[in-house]
């Protein structure tokens, strides 16, 4: 959760807002991160969650971290029986959802 967070608040507009929330059904829980940045275009959706990818190269460098955040979530998630998805992105913004099972155990 730490790197969708950061990950929000490094890429949103200045002065804009990150929210996150979490909400349950009888078997699953479902987290999002949902930040005000400039979007991810949908050729890279499923690329960002790829070890060392990086969205623009040339930023790389402004924002730091080695491109390895959001494997992390994404290894995290599926050893824990869940997955991580791109839920929406626009202009305007990005919506990451993480879903795992209730009954998922380590």
């Amino acid at each position: 959760m730490f790197n969708l967070v950061e990950n929000a608040i490094r890429y949103s507009r200045t002065g804009s807002t990150v929210n996150v929330s979490i909400r349950d059904n009888d078997s699953h829980v479902f987290l999002r991160v949902e930040d005000q940045g400039p979007g991810i275009p949908k050729q890279y959706r499923e690329s960002i969650f790829q070890p060392f990818f990086r969205l623009d190269k040339s930023r790389s460098r402004a924002y730091g971290g080695a491109g390895l955040g959001l494997a992390l979530v994404w290894e995290i998630a599926a050893l824990h029986g869940g997955a991580v998805e791109v839920e929406t992105s626009s202009e305007n913004g990005t919506t990451m959802l993480v879903t795992l099972s209730k009954g998922a155990t380590t």
